[in-house]
């Protein structure tokens, strides 16, 4: 996978018609076994516990290719949520984050812009 926070290397896929499970394959347990690494890219006992979460958005989006020439989908995935050796390293919408709602009533007396 790319640098934390991003998504699969190749999510171009999905628009070329690889199947969903195909490009998680080829973004997780394919790198691992090229780089001869059988520890990472799965969720084994004894394995890190290293996982993204993904949202399979829907909409228009371009992929530029190595060449700079785009191809359009209606497909992306998106990196909600990455965790490596067990801890959140990215987390785009707070997910894991302990909710906080603001006191109404300590609010209604403040009178800066903060």
């Amino acid at each position: 996978m790319g640098p934390v926070g991003s998504a699969p290397r190749s999510p171009k896929f999905l628009t070329l018609g690889m199947p969903l499970k195909d490009v998680v394959n080829a973004s997780t347990w394919a790198p691992a076994q090229a780089i001869d690494r059988p520890d990472l890219g799965n969720l084994s006992v004894g394995a890190p516990a290293d996982l993204a979460v993904f949202t399979l958005e829907k909409g228009k989006f371009g992929f530029v290719d190595s060449f700079g020439y785009r191809l359009d989908g209606n497909r992306k995935l998106s990196t909600e949520l990455t965790v490596r050796a067990g801890k959140v390293v990215w987390d785009l919408n707070g997910k894991a984050a302990q909710k906080w709602t603001p006191d109404a009533s300590r609010m209604a007396g403040r009178t800066d812009d903060h």
